[in-house]
């Protein structure tokens, strides 16, 4: 049902435009919706201190989603009806997801289930007054968005199809052939666009003009009914979501390391530079996956490598401050004047010359990281603190590699100098460096 809520959410005016621009739904899908997931249940199943680091961290990242869109509506992540939106979305599509499984809440438990999550509403900051007060007027609330306020936009089309059409190979199917994976994603794209239409409000549908036909309903009777007799039978360590099952289970609501192991790139003869330079491009930089560079790219990043870290409000705006200059920076490589930078672009600023150095921004910018990373403020990174900013995903042995890589003088700790020299050397060295390949482990 996230799909759905996903739909609904990019639907609100000017909501289209903060997900094109501050969002990595488009190039990290699977990863973006794994920390959603992860967040919503760190909400639901953490205790006090646990959810109120998670409002803390929630907060510090949407204090920076801000901007018009193209007919100049402004957007702003702490504005409360947009919030409040975005929260009832997902209690929607819980109750939906019921529905739709064979499995409808009645009437008490609907009513106890809103009033536990506006409970939660209430606790993120959301005004008393902008947030509906039980399930009726909640019900009423939705209806009158989509019937009075939702739009029709790009986003809510790609994300009605033919997101899944270009989802990335997950590390732990390294093994799949490119064609297979082409095939599943088109499957994907066929599947998800029928289902989206048949559990998207009736109301709403009919207004993009996708109306459910009676092959969607069908199908999407299927893929819920199945979903949950599958799901029935297994144990709660398997039924429930990660974080979730931990709680259910007594056990700690700490998110799991990663257990499969991507595929190192292999080496290159002459100057491995610019392929390596376009895959840091499109790896890394390219947020939101246009094939351009923009300040809303950098955010991104920001976003990314500060959501992991309890950082005060300051020590997080050093961080982006830090990108801000790099990006300040950046707009030197802008040869057309487009206020963005192309990968062709950045790849020939990066490499320019047999001696190219390592953007003097970046090299800041990294430093800015490594200082928030260095949360005991020893003035180095043990593998603790390394992995909890540039690997909660890499399976364990390939982020020690590329930690003892870095670790030069193999005492177990990585000084800012270590660093920033391995950063360096991405750049710099022709050759495939092994301080330069395996910065980060294997990705």
């Amino acid at each position: 049902m996230t799909g759905r809520a996903l739909v609904l959410e990019a639907a609100l005016p000017a909501g289209g435009a903060a997900l094109a621009r501050h969002s990595t739904y488009r190039t990290r899908p699977l990863r973006r919706l794994e920390l959603t997931l992860e967040s919503l249940q760190r909400l639901t199943y953490g205790d006090k201190v646990t959810r109120e680091r998670e409002f803390a961290r929630i907060r510090r990242v949407h204090r920076h989603i801000n901007g018009t869109d193209e007919q100049g509506r402004v957007y702003d992540g702490l504005d409360d009806a947009s919030r409040t939106w975005i929260a009832v979305t997902l209690f929607d599509a819980m109750v939906t997801m019921e529905r739709l499984g064979g499995r409808p809440l009645t009437p008490a438990q609907e009513a106890q289930l809103y009033d536990e999550w506006r409970a939660i509403m209430l606790s993120f900051g959301m005004a008393d007054s902008a947030v509906p007060r039980d399930v009726a007027e909640c019900r009423s609330y939705v209806d009158s968005m989509v019937v009075d306020v939702l739009e029709d936009n790009p986003e809510v089309r790609h994300l009605l199809g033919a997101l899944y059409a270009d989802l990335p190979l997950p590390p732990w199917l390294s093994w799949c052939p490119a064609p297979l994976w082409k095939a599943v994603c088109s499957l994907a794209e066929s599947v998800m666009g029928s289902v989206l239409r048949a559990d998207l409000p009736a109301a709403y549908a009919g207004r993009l003009g996708l109306p459910a036909r009676r092959r969607d309903r069908a199908l999407s009777w299927l893929l819920h009914r199945t979903a949950r007799w599958c799901l029935a039978g297994l144990p709660v360590r398997w039924r429930f979501l990660p974080l979730a099952a931990a709680a259910i289970g007594g056990r700690p609501v700490v998110p799991r390391q990663a257990r499969r192991r991507g595929a190192m790139p292999a080496p290159r003869v002459g100057d491995a530079r610019p392929v390596r330079v376009r895959r840091f491009f499109d790896d890394v930089l390219d947020q939101t996956g246009d094939g351009y560079l923009t300040r809303e790219d950098l955010q991104a990043m920001v976003r990314s490598v500060c959501w992991p870290l309890d950082l005060t409000e300051g020590a997080e705006q050093r961080v982006y401050d830090a990108f801000d200059a790099w990006w300040a920076q950046l707009t030197a490589l802008d040869t057309d004047g487009d206020g963005r930078v192309s990968r062709e672009e950045f790849v020939a600023g990066a490499t320019a010359g047999p001696a190219a150095e390592a953007p003097s921004g970046l090299l800041s910018a990294m430093a800015a990281v490594f200082d928030a990373a260095d949360t005991d403020h020893s003035g180095c990174l043990d593998l603790a603190e390394y992995r909890r900013v540039f690997g909660p995903k890499l399976h364990p042995d390939d982020l020690a590699r590329g930690f003892r890589e870095i670790d030069r003088d193999g005492d177990g700790q990585i000084t800012k100098t270590e660093f920033l020299d391995a950063l360096g050397q991405f750049f710099t060295v022709r050759a495939d460096a092994e301080a330069a390949t395996r910065l980060f482990g294997r990705s």
